[in-house]
């Protein structure tokens, strides 16, 4: 079982990034996902779960606040998700959030921005590209999910 956290600072893309993921596995999921209740403040984020092969892959876009990413973690995890996706802030408070779950799932850091970051410099950056590499990386998270499922039941 994983939680997969996408984490950076504000503003790189990191709902952007996990909503596409969440596009890309409902093309290939069983069924409807289910939502928990929207958070009416902040629409543009998601907190669901979907089935793949019969696993229970849990996705959660909105990382801003330990309040919110424990509310979403813990709607998950008691859903039974053996794969999460969750976005996440990079600061130490978040990290000690995280390692909270430790004992069921392993936890594994990754950043959308970390090629962007790598590469080039937010202010200088071709307007765009940070688009690109989010769309990459989204991409090939989805594709690694897809593929954790259906290793999972071989």
């Amino acid at each position: 079982m994983t939680i997969i956290a996408n984490m950076g600072d504000g503003e790189l893309g990191k709902t952007e990034s996990i909503k596409m993921v969440y596009e890309k596995l409902c093309k290939v999921a069983e069924g409807e996902p289910v939502h928990k209740e929207p958070n009416k403040e902040n629409k543009k984020d998601i907190c669901a779960w979907l089935m793949i092969n019969k696993i229970k892959v849990g996705i959660a876009s909105d990382g801003d606040t330990q309040a919110i990413v424990r509310g979403n973690l813990d709607f998950l995890t008691d859903a039974g998700c053996q794969i999460i996706l969750t976005a996440s802030r990079s600061n130490h408070d978040m990290v000690c959030l995280l390692n909270e779950y430790e004992n069921e799932y392993r936890i594994w850091r990754t950043s959308n921005a970390h090629l962007f970051e790598q590469n080039t410099h937010p202010r200088v950056a071709p307007q765009g590209i940070l688009k690109r590499f989010n769309e990459h990386w989204a991409t090939e998270i989805a594709n690694l999910i897809e593929s954790w499922c259906y290793k999972v039941k071989e």
